[in-house]
């Protein structure tokens, strides 16, 4: 849709308290439990996954590390961001914000252990403001609450629409510059936009797929397996040639890069795993 290399598949995430978490996903966020482990549990749409959480005995809290800032699912449409809305209010749902950033409309919450969720949709690609060097200028302001509870339906119980995708993925690091860069190279992105603390990343013509920040100051923990908060994300890539390509690519710039059966696994200097996979894997 958007030209882009990749599209970006299930986040996976280190929780203490699975059942609870698995509980929150189901019920605030309507989605469906599509396949259960031992210590796991896949969730999301039909047969897409969203979100995989994974049982893990680690006691720290999410922000002691660097990780997640949000992970964010796009929605098809206006209507169906005033649905989710609508259900959020009605059931008294706590919410960190909303705002409308010109190319998109956003809703912000937090899971039961402090993992950040952006639920958005955005306005047609006409309507954003792009320039001619490629920036994608987009703003903070107020959320039209109103309007968007207006258009949505109450749905009892509320499920998560057919064609909800995981839409960014916003990275809380020590060093966004290097970040920054770390992606430019790895993933072959382009900066959209960015702050002297922060920055946005795509692939293609997307507002972003990526973004970066060192809002969290330079002290926090390195991620390490089993922290709780992200274990990884993931990365699709829908062509073998591209996918090979980006791995020799990799491979040539020296970056810790390992493989796990049919995924291959890119860590970066904060410890944070990105899992890049042949579209094939993305039900997985």
């Amino acid at each position: 849709m958007y030209q882009s290399d990749f599209e970006l598949g299930h986040v996976a995430l280190y929780v203490k308290n699975i059942n609870l978490q698995t509980m929150y996903y189901q019920q605030v966020l309507g989605m469906d439990v599509i396949s259960k482990g031992q210590h796991s549990v896949d969730l999301g749409v039909e047969k897409t996954v969203l979100v995989r959480l994974i049982e893990t005995s680690q006691t720290d809290p999410v922000s002691a590390s660097y990780g997640l800032y949000h992970l964010a699912i796009v929605l098809p449409s206006r209507e169906d961001l005033g649905d989710i809305f609508k259900h959020f209010l009605v059931n008294k749902v706590p919410l960190v914000g909303a705002s409308d950033h010109d190319y998109s409309e956003a809703i912000y919450l937090e899971d039961t252990e402090g993992n950040g969720i952006e639920i958005y949709r955005d306005r047609p690609m006409s309507d954003w403001d792009i320039r001619e060097d490629g920036q994608i200028i987009g703003g903070t302001k107020e959320m039209e609450a109103e309007a968007i509870y207006t258009l949505g339906k109450h749905l009892n119980p509320y499920k998560l629409p057919l064609g909800s995708r995981m839409g960014h993925i916003h990275l809380s690091v020590r060093d966004s510059r290097a970040s920054s860069q770390f992606y430019q190279d790895s993933l072959d992105l382009i900066v959209t936009s960015s702050l002297p603390v922060a920055a946005w990343l795509a692939s293609g013509k997307y507002h972003h797929h990526l973004a970066v920040n060192e809002w969290a100051g330079p002290s926090l923990q390195t991620r390490q397996e089993g922290m709780p908060g992200l274990a990884y994300y993931t990365v699709i890539y829908q062509q073998e040639r591209t996918l090979k390509e980006r791995l020799e690519k990799i491979a040539a710039l020296g970056f810790d890069i390992k493989q796990d059966g049919d995924s291959f696994i890119l860590t970066d200097s904060n410890g944070i795993k990105t899992r890049l996979e042949l579209g094939s894997q993305l039900a997985k």
